[in-house]
């Protein structure tokens, strides 16, 4: 007997679905290949449009139980010099603030409600194909304890993340953007980062970001253009190499000094990856499968809790699900197209070099500062804040 919902994925995407769609009276199954989450170097930080989003859901008081870390102000640095902070409770609308927190035990979080739901989750299997097509319901084979298995559903949600074989095995077309920027991250221990905000630290053509986890931890990273040479900071013989990087992007000092990065450090590339139109024939993507917008803007958490709600609203409101997961794929293309097109004008902005492209920052940060009205605020809204022609022309300094 077919069961409504098949998720492949039980992080923070699938449980989130899973759990929304089980109180709703769905039976659900989530297939998740590991039995215990790990440590991959994956974001951590959560900006005010998720953390909103994962309070609608219901989920962001048992985050904030795990260990999440609430940051009320966001302060960047340019060249080791604090730019004016910004109080996120004062500046956002639902006075959200950042939050940040270790994946795993994000993870395990989300999972532990999917189950108290009703959701029925399977530690330690691993999907080996995808049947779907027109005019059939879709099934998946797995393995699970030794056993060759299969399951139908009425729709099955690929959550699994940036190499989705879902995405694969669906048949969707993966769109890219050319490789611009690099990140590597780590854990850092022993820092007196101060752990009620979030920074980003500009330097001469790089950049760190760090999103305090309390007891002087923080998940860390370092942002470079790819066409500067790849630094290849992977692995534990990098870590030493990975601090010196951070210092050299003007982090103050007391940062550093004393600290030290604790593995996994992890380099990989930054670009965007996604689909257009991420549901067909009975399969749809949330996350990661869906799009991964590039990390160095943090915004892979947030654009994931948007996808779970989108979605769980689609199938709760409507009774044919064909419909609901078509409706939720063209709510999908809108607001990650207003994503991508910010993050497009941000990586313009930031990130070109030379005199002229400084005096433009300043002109747009100096008049950005006076007043914020029809900015893009990538960091309060996301996608759902200002993303017009105007935004644009504000972004890029143009015509004034």
């Amino acid at each position: 007997m077919a069961v409504d919902a098949i998720i492949i994925g039980g992080g923070l995407g699938g449980s989130a679905l899973a759990e929304q769609l089980a109180k709703a009276g769905h039976d659900v199954v989530v297939f998740e290949r590991e039995t215990e989450f790990k440590d991959r170097v994956r974001g951590e930080n959560m900006l005010p449009w998720g953390v909103a989003a994962a309070r609608r859901l219901g989920i962001l008081d048992d985050l904030i139980a795990a260990g999440g870390n609430q940051a009320n102000t966001w302060m960047p640095y340019a060249m080791g010099r604090p730019s004016p902070p910004r109080d996120l409770r004062a500046t956002t609308p639902g006075r959200d603030t950042m939050l940040n927190i270790f994946h795993p035990d994000m993870q395990d979080a989300v999972m532990k409600r999917a189950i108290d739901a009703g959701a029925t989750v399977m530690r330690g299997a691993t999907v080996l194909s995808l049947d779907a097509g027109p005019n059939k319901s879709p099934s998946v084979t797995y393995e699970f304890e030794g056993k060759l298995l299969a399951e139908t559903a009425r729709i099955v949600v690929g959550a699994d993340g940036r190499s989705s074989n879902m995405r694969i095995w669906g048949g969707f077309e993966v769109q890219r953007d050319p490789k611009f920027l690099t990140i590597a991250g780590s854990i850092v221990e022993n820092t007196d980062v101060p752990e009620d905000g979030a920074y980003l630290c500009m330097g001469p053509g790089f950049a760190s970001f760090w999103a305090p986890l309390g007891q002087r931890k923080s998940r860390t990273y370092f942002v470079y253009p790819t066409a500067a040479g790849k630094r290849r900071l992977t692995g534990k013989d990098k870590l030493d190499d990975f601090l010196q990087a951070l210092q050299s992007v003007g982090t103050p000092a007391s940062w550093t000094d004393g600290a030290r990065a604790i593995g996994p450090l992890a380099e990989f590339d930054g670009a965007d990856r996604w689909v257009d139109s991420p549901a067909k024939n009975g399969v749809v993507l949330i996350g990661d499968a869906a799009a991964s917008s590039d990390p160095s803007w943090g915004s892979g958490l947030s654009l994931t809790l948007a996808d779970v709600e989108h979605l769980a609203n689609q199938l709760k409101g409507n009774a044919d699900w064909n419909a609901a997961i078509s409706d939720y794929a063209r709510q999908h293309d809108e607001y990650y197209g207003a994503l991508h097109r910010i993050h497009s004008w941000m990586r313009e902005l930031f990130w070109t070099p030379g005199p002229e492209a400084d005096e433009r920052r300043h002109r747009v940060f100096s008049r950005m500062y006076q007043d914020p009205t029809g900015f893009p605020d990538s960091i309060g809204l996301g996608p759902f804040g200002p993303s017009d022609e105007r935004a644009r022309q504000l972004t890029l300094g143009i015509g004034y």
